[in-house]
């Protein structure tokens, strides 16, 4: 990497955003395979690609893959399996901008579930934001619109399925890194999507071959990018950044699917991610100094923060 390119990069705004560049890419990926390559064969090399090159990294900087919280490691990465599967089958069925706000919710249950699971306090104040990003979330889904379908619903239950593996990341940063939970991550899901995988295998043709590499090389990278984000920035400065994936996705799915999306359709867009970005910021003012800033998404249900387990994760 170059002198300037790493320099330009240490800002956690430009960083952010080309992590939603790269996985915005990712997405557009795997749905042009999704009609012609089964899921889990999707997801199997998605996630086999992303462990191999997580592992070399770790290996050069020494880090163990031996985890301290196994079972909750492995709890999260089944967790984070089930979303991200979730998410892949609706990316190749409704269009790419719309699959990528619904996966970009899940901060709404986010704060849902660490007020029922991990008992932090729920400000009244946050109940307006919660709200209108569920109203925008409806507009998205709207019964009379198509994407109100099994794969609609996929995407919303991925979000689900990302909150919750984010309420276990809570946890987990009191004993492991980012490194081993983003390795225990891609190793489970390449293991859990094995079997299926074997059992409804297609045979690429070169294209889809680079396109199955490319979505875990392009998500790795995203992953890594939005890691060196959160690394030299604030939390809650470079969290909206991560937005503008939802952006590119749009521009992408207009781009090379022929996707237009419609009023209603923006609508939801921007109430979902106005209302996620304001309960990001409002839930980091609100609370208490030793508390943990609520995590926003990154497309992979994988947490961003540096390299070593911190008390008070970012």
């Amino acid at each position: 990497m170059s002198v300037q390119l790493r320099r330009l990069l240490s800002h956690g705004p430009v960083a952010m955003t080309a992590s939603g560049l790269f996985f915005a890419a990712m997405g557009a990926m795997i749905k042009a395979l999704g009609h012609s390559i089964p899921l889990f064969q999707i997801t199997f090399f998605r996630a086999m690609v992303s462990a191999l090159l997580l592992g070399m990294v770790m290996w050069r900087r020494g880090i163990p893959l031996r985890g301290e919280n196994r079972g909750l490691l492995v709890i999260r990465s089944v967790v984070g399996f089930i979303a991200m599967t979730l998410n892949f089958y609706a990316l190749a069925r409704i269009n790419l901008g719309d699959a990528a706000v619904l996966n970009q919710s899940s901060p709404v249950f986010v704060l849902l579930f660490s007020w029922v699971f991990l008992g932090e306090r729920f400000y009244r104040s946050l109940l307006g934001l919660t709200a209108l990003s569920f109203f925008g979330i409806v507009l998205i889904l709207r019964p009379s619109g198509e994407v109100f379908n099994l794969a609609g619903l996929a995407g919303i239950g991925g979000a689900l399925f990302a909150a919750a593996a984010y309420v276990s990341i809570r946890r987990l940063h009191r004993t492991d890194s980012f490194w081993t939970m983003a390795f225990y991550f891609m190793a489970a899901s390449a293991i859990l999507s094995f079997p299926p995988m074997l059992a409804t295998w297609k045979d690429p043709d070169p294209r889809q071959w680079a396109l199955l590499i490319g979505s875990g090389v392009f998500g790795t990278l995203g992953q890594l990018l939005m890691t060196l984000a959160y690394k030299n920035e604030e939390a809650s400065w470079v969290a909206p950044f991560s937005y503008a994936g939802v952006l590119f996705s749009f521009l992408l799915g207009i781009a090379f699917f022929g996707e237009h999306p419609d009023l209603w359709t923006l609508l939801g867009a921007g109430l979902t991610i106005g209302g996620g970005i304001a309960l990001v910021a409002l839930k980091n003012r609100l609370k208490p100094p030793s508390a943990p800033e609520l995590p926003v998404p990154d497309g992979e249900v994988l947490d961003a923060v540096e390299d070593r387990p911190r008390s008070s994760p970012a």
